[in-house]
């Protein structure tokens, strides 16, 4: 087999694998901070496409543009459903919240559909079908511009939590919650700002994904696998391993596609999780941020 294909699969992998990573990065910080997992994350991301869309068109602006409009929405959708949601039963067992944020997905995936039916929507752009030659490279548009905006995303984060004083509280608060609380910090507001910047993620991810792929009301519960897949590989709530974790998964996804067929690309993918599960059961990073 030649190398240049093999370089192009590897080259399209890691870029996929970026967009990805930005997919689950959301449930990365939800998962980390609450310790709780969000079972609407990926309808949330399919939500923030289809608000791009109507933006778009309204406006008749780049979709990328929109994201002016639709992350500061998605910000007060993460912020006010948990505090008025989420806050109300993070206390209690695990499954509550799952219920909660299923229910929650059903809601979603009912109402996109009622709104904008079943037909395949995209927020592929004439520019994002031309075609990049590098030396024999070839990667595409939509991923290249999906991986850019998703590795600036996850170092103003990363910066985010550990320079800045409202970083450095989020992060302690699951640490100590008593402790919080000795000094003043109520930890269900640090909940609802941690859960907006995580629907703000979900913004950015659910854009870049409509400008990669089609997409259906129903595509939700498959970037919610994707994004636990993810999750669990990189290390529980480690911003760092949620982004070397979607390479991986992207790379498994472009190889397993290239020697077992696209049917059994997700196959491949999760049976790296697996693997790596057995050797680091805590994932890659540990839960380390």
């Amino acid at each position: 087999m030649e190398v240049l294909p093999i370089l192009n699969y590897a080259l399209n992998g890691l870029l996929l694998g970026g967009v990805f990573a930005l997919t689950a990065l959301g449930m990365s910080i939800i998962a980390g901070i609450m310790r709780v997992i969000n079972l609407a994350h990926g309808d949330v991301a399919v939500l923030a496409a289809y608000l791009a869309l109507i933006v778009s068109n309204f406006l008749k602006v780049d979709p990328l543009l929109s994201l002016v409009v639709v992350a500061p929405l998605l910000y007060v959708l993460g912020y006010f459903i948990q505090k008025f949601l989420v806050n109300k039963l993070i206390f209690e067992r695990f499954y509550f919240t799952a219920l909660m944020t299923f229910s929650l997905s059903i809601i979603l995936q009912n109402l996109m559909l009622l709104l904008f039916t079943a037909d395949a929507r995209s927020l592929i752009t004439p520019y994002l079908l031309t075609n990049i030659d590098f030396f024999g490279l070839t990667p595409p548009p939509r991923f290249l511009i999906g991986f850019a905006f998703s590795f600036a995303a996850f170092i103003i984060l990363y910066v985010f939590l550990k320079k800045t004083y409202i970083g450095k509280v989020i992060r302690a608060v699951p640490a100590d919650i008593e402790g919080a609380k000795m000094l003043g910090i109520k930890s269900e507001d640090i909940y609802c700002i941690a859960a907006g910047l995580a629907y703000l993620s979900l913004a950015i991810a659910g854009v870049l994904l409509g400008m990669a792929f089609v997409f259906f009301p129903d595509s939700g519960p498959t970037y919610l696998l994707l994004s636990f897949g993810i999750l669990v590989l990189g290390g529980w709530g480690s911003i760092r391993g949620t982004f070397v974790g979607g390479l991986i998964f992207g790379l498994a996804m472009s190889f397993g596609g290239l020697f077992f067929g696209s049917r059994f690309q997700l196959v491949f993918c999760y049976l790296i999780i697996l693997i790596v599960l057995i050797i680091r059961p805590r994932g890659i990073f540990g839960g380390k941020i």
